[in-house]
């Protein structure tokens, strides 16, 4: 009973509910932006390229997890991508390249997906073989400059070099997310307007029903009397019968 009275209650305002509709919907076509983005991936390899399956190699994965994760995280830096900005003679800024930067690692593997996004196609594409070069040769400096891992108590953490396994060719055009922006802003125009109706009956002290007021003054009800001006009245009836009241006069 309630729920088809909050349907009353919508349908009653729709006009309310409809404009909210449309001024979310309205908000979120505006507040999108509609530059087209471009997303550009090259792919790391991380390990020896003298792959054998023997048991050191076994007791080496979990620490090789560990690279491969920590060199994920590495990635997207203000440091490799100024090398990356360097490398190809891109007009950016390293911020920006490394906020453009994602990296992901794929499951069951020593690969890193390096992906780089630019408004320029060609940009993205530099720019995300740039940032994996840049990032390979900045760890071929750390290995060489560091030592292997001994075994101890802990286990084993691999001295691992990185390589650029395959380059980025081509880049893909990002949607812009303008259809989904406005379904989400009709979704929240509607349900402020919902709400706002829901707010406006609660706020309203009239008497809306004769159950109401049977509760409120705890006396039944013995009858309605409606409002005239409520009354759907035929006037053409009206208009005729006058009519021959004046003839019959």
């Amino acid at each position: 009973m309630e729920i088809r009275r909050y349907f009353e209650l919508v349908r009653q305002r729709r006009a309310l509910v409809v404009v909210a509709l449309i001024v979310g919907m309205v908000v979120g076509y505006f507040t999108t932006s509609r530059t087209v983005v471009y997303t550009a991936t090259a792919q790391i390899y991380v390990g020896s390229l003298n792959i054998n399956a023997n048991q050191a190699q076994l007791q080496l994965q979990a620490g090789l997890n560990e690279v491969v994760a920590t060199f994920a995280q590495m990635i997207p830096s203000s440091v490799i991508a100024q090398k990356a900005i360097s490398k190809t003679h891109t007009n950016r800024y390293a911020g920006e390249v490394a906020a453009s930067t994602s990296t992901f690692v794929i499951p069951g593997t020593n690969l890193i997906d390096v992906s780089v996004s630019d408004p320029n196609e060609r940009v993205a594409v530099r720019l995300a073989n740039g940032v994996s070069n840049a990032f390979v040769s900045q760890i071929a400096n750390y290995q060489g400059t560091g030592t292997a891992a001994g075994t101890g108590s802990q286990g084993l953490v691999p001295n691992e070099p990185a390589y650029v396994f395959q380059d980025a060719t081509s880049a893909a055009r990002n949607s812009t997310g303008v259809a989904k922006k406005v379904e989400l802003g009709g979704l929240f125009g509607l349900v402020i307007a919902v709400l706002l109706v829901l707010a406006l009956d609660y706020l309203d002290i009239t008497i809306k029903s004769p159950e109401e007021l049977e509760n409120r003054v705890g006396l039944v009800v013995l009858g309605i009397v409606p409002r005239f001006d409520t009354l759907q009245l035929d006037t053409r009836r009206i208009g005729s019968v006058a009519r021959s009241q004046t003839v019959d006069d």
